[in-house]
């Protein structure tokens, strides 16, 4: 992997820097770079993924609510809310093709299974199909040609574990890319019980929970190729990503994504939540990737997977979590006492690591079978992968840690949440938390735009070079929190002619925002 941090040499300098808590907190907005420009704000009552239809110049905005919102864009500088469409299930993700919109809907216990709504948009929506997939679909998204709906169906159990469904990928597939066939589509469901589930754990795969390794599968977030062949979808709780066969509805590999290496040059970290800022490389720490939001693209005749490493700890639930604290490892007998010395734990006592990895079997066994290492959540960074590899080709490493010290160290890994700037509380739990990422090409260029959950803001990368990407932009406006769809508008399909916007859906705050993307 290529040698990445030189190009944010100004941030480096600030290494080690350490700031005391001010007595007043600058409102903001803050901005690295100049390629993104905030046009127009509407509150909402959704506000978190969001679907364009370009001829009609309209957003269809969901988000957890029986609910879909109609935004006119138009006048991307004067959107509005235009109407407002009960549906029949908590709405979890929207997509669109042609004149067509799809929900993905969840039930109220979310383990049992859930519907999917195709509709036409003319003037209003109108049902063309309602289908039952599988267990708690979670996104959905029509591939490039419209003869097929992917859902990723996470399958999670129920929160005294009694109940625990497979996930799977649900197909609804139309002959040809028309309107009435959505009214009789045919569901077909990809499971993983074909795969060799003994090799995908020795290769680094997780399996979380009590039930096996087939149903500790969770698919999260689904991508797909320009030409409509491939899918790619990540297992968020697994560390990993499927990818998928589209003609033939069926998972083709599974592989791990690994962890980053948080002793490494540019890879550091804030660990701890002390009301300081203090990045720094810690020996023993290793972040698993585990990515909530995905993205594809093609560059020469590679597909390149963009993984937004977010991390998810199993944690809430009654009957089981795979999340723990460093000092419980220790009284275990788990951890290597000459590196985890008690000075060591004490400090990062606070810091949630997982349970899961071990030293006395697999493939990092250790002589005394006790760990000289432990793995946090998340990576608090965005990766690329060969797409039908699963090498790694480049990590962001620590990155969004740094711009943000640098720019606003009063919101330096505060929970957006909240809403209150109380900079540093999320040092010990995941940080930034890097929830989506989507990608676009503006002119000649091609970018990634990645949307961070706790610390909010989007950062914009030049991918025009994907083996070694550079940090051009963060925009951070702590009035729009917690960013979780994040949309790309190309100048072609734009209301405004020649100019490509981004549209974010900011889940905390319930704001939805246009920039112009320069």
């Amino acid at each position: 992997m290529k040698k990445f941090f030189a190009i944010y040499v100004s941030l480096l300098l600030c290494a080690g820097f350490c700031f005391a808590k001010k007595t007043a907190v600058d409102a903001g907005p803050f901005q690295w770079g100049r390629v993104l420009e905030p046009l127009a704000t509407l509150s909402m009552k959704t506000a978190e993924i969001s679907a364009y239809m370009p001829d009609k110049k309209k957003l269809f905005v969901v988000g957890d609510a029986r609910i879909v919102e109609i935004v006119d864009l138009s006048n991307p500088g004067l959107v509005k809310k235009t109407a407002e469409i009960e549906i029949p299930g908590k709405a979890s993700s929207v997509t669109v093709f042609g004149d067509l919109v799809a929900v993905s809907m969840l039930e109220d216990e979310e383990w049992k299974e859930g519907q999917v709504q195709v509709m036409r948009y003319t003037d209003s929506l109108e049902v063309l199909g309602l289908y039952k997939v599988c267990s708690q679909p979670d996104m959905i998204k029509f591939t490039p040609d419209g003869k097929n709906l992917l859902v990723a169906c996470e399958g999670s159990p129920s929160t005294d574990f009694t109940e625990n469904p497979e996930g799977g990928i649900a197909f609804l597939s139309v002959a040809k890319a028309d309107a009435e066939l959505w009214k009789n589509a045919e569901l077909t469901v990809a499971r993983f019980n074909h795969l060799d589930t003994a090799a995908l754990k020795k290769a680094g795969v997780r399996a979380p929970g009590t039930q096996g390794f087939i149903k500790s599968l969770e698919p999260e977030y689904i991508t797909v190729s320009d030409d409509s062949k491939l899918a790619w979808v990540s297992l968020q709780e697994n560390n990993a990503i499927a990818i998928l066969d589209v003609a033939a509805k069926k998972v083709t590999k599974v592989f791990p994504l690994g962890f980053v290496d948080h002793s490494r040059a540019g890879f550091a970290v804030d660990a701890v939540s002390d009301g300081k800022i203090d990045i720094k490389n810690y020996y023993p720490l290793r972040g698993l990737r585990q990515p909530d939001g995905i993205a594809t693209f093609m560059a020469g005749d590679r597909h390149y997977v963009l993984t937004a490493n977010e991390g998810a700890p199993v944690n809430d639930y009654k009957a089981w979590t795979d999340e723990v604290k460093l000092p419980t490892l220790v009284e275990q007998g788990r951890l290597d006492e000459s590196v985890f010395t008690e000075k060591m734990t004490t400090q990062l006592k606070d810091l949630s690591v997982s349970s899961l990895e071990r030293c006395d079997e697999g493939k990092f066994r250790t002589l005394n079978g006790k760990c000289p290492y432990a793995y946090t959540f998340g990576s608090r960074s965005v990766s690329v992968f060969d797409g039908e590899t699963g090498r790694l080709i480049w990590d962001s490493g620590e990155m969004f840690e740094r711009v943000l010290a640098k720019i606003a160290p009063e919101y330096f890994n505060w929970n957006s949440k909240k809403g209150k700037a109380k900079m540093d509380k999320r040092s010990s739990d995941k940080g930034c938390e890097p929830e989506n990422v989507t990608v676009g090409e503006v002119g000649n260029r091609r970018y990634a735009f990645a949307g961070l959950e706790r610390t909010s803001g989007i950062a914009v990368f030049d991918m025009t070079e994907p083996e070694s990407p550079k940090l051009v932009d963060y925009y951070l406006d702590p009035l729009d929190r917690g960013p979780e769809g994040v949309l790309f508008i190309s100048a072609e399909n734009s209301p405004i002619s020649g100019q490509a916007l981004l549209v974010v859906g900011y889940e905390y705050s319930k704001t939805l925002t246009i920039y112009t993307v320069k």
